[in-house]
């Protein structure tokens, strides 16, 4: 093979790590979600059924290009206020930061609640507009409908457990606080535009210390 092969080879893998750090150059947010039950609603709404949940891609406490753990800011006194209320029980509260990258690129980012009670994932990407996608479930019921197994005349596996889902699609504005409504649940959403986190500057800047060679030398025998 020739020299030139390599150098392409190359160039090309350095090419798909510079898209990997893309993200630098993406609006950086910090996101805080409060997930909550409504205690005193009564309703004859029929729940789902729900299967086994998968995590999403990424996770609230990950440090990477894509996602960086951040302390609670500024929603603290909404979950004290909810509390302090009868009607409501918070189950979780997080922050974290990421960049908005565009609806294809977008990846889910886990919410799972210490007491086991929320599971799901939220969804922030940008197009014209930010965008929040959430579907999360309030887990009152673990058990299994019937001791058999048994299928609906659509196929659906009715022996699963049947839960509150909220599921919503919603565009949204930074600095702005967003209520997601469902009869046994709710979720309160910010988002903050902040600066790239240092940790991934630091990634940058190293990567930006690093130059192409005049000629790539071939790495097996032709």
């Amino acid at each position: 093979m020739k020299p030139q092969y390599y150098t392409q080879q190359f160039i090309l893998s350095l090419c798909l790590l510079l898209l990997s750090f893309q993200s630098h150059a993406e609006q950086w947010y910090h996101v805080e979600l409060i997930v909550f039950e409504q205690l005193d609603t009564i309703t004859d709404e029929q729940w789902p059924p729900m299967g086994a949940q998968q995590a999403a891609a990424l996770l609230p406490t990950m440090a990477t290009s894509q996602i960086q753990p951040a302390s609670i800011a500024s929603l603290t006194h909404t979950v004290g206020r909810l509390n302090r209320s009868a009607r409501y029980r918070v189950h979780y509260h997080q922050a974290w930061q990421q960049p908005m990258f565009s609806k294809r690129r977008a990846k889910a980012v886990d919410i799972h609640s210490e007491d086991n009670l929320i599971a799901g994932s939220i969804r922030l990407y940008k197009s014209t507009y930010l965008h929040a996608e959430l579907d999360l479930w309030l887990q009152e019921n673990t058990g299994l409908i019937n001791s058999w197994s048994d299928t609906s005349p659509d196929g659906i596996d009715i022996d699963l457990p049947r839960n509150p889902n909220l599921v919503e699609s919603r565009r949204v504005r930074s600095k702005k606080i967003y209520f997601f409504d469902h009869p046994k649940m709710g979720a309160i959403l910010q988002l903050t535009p902040v600066s790239t986190p240092i940790a991934v500057q630091d990634e940058l800047e190293s990567l930006e210390t690093f130059s192409l060679p005049n000629e790539a030398t071939p790495t097996v025998t032709e």
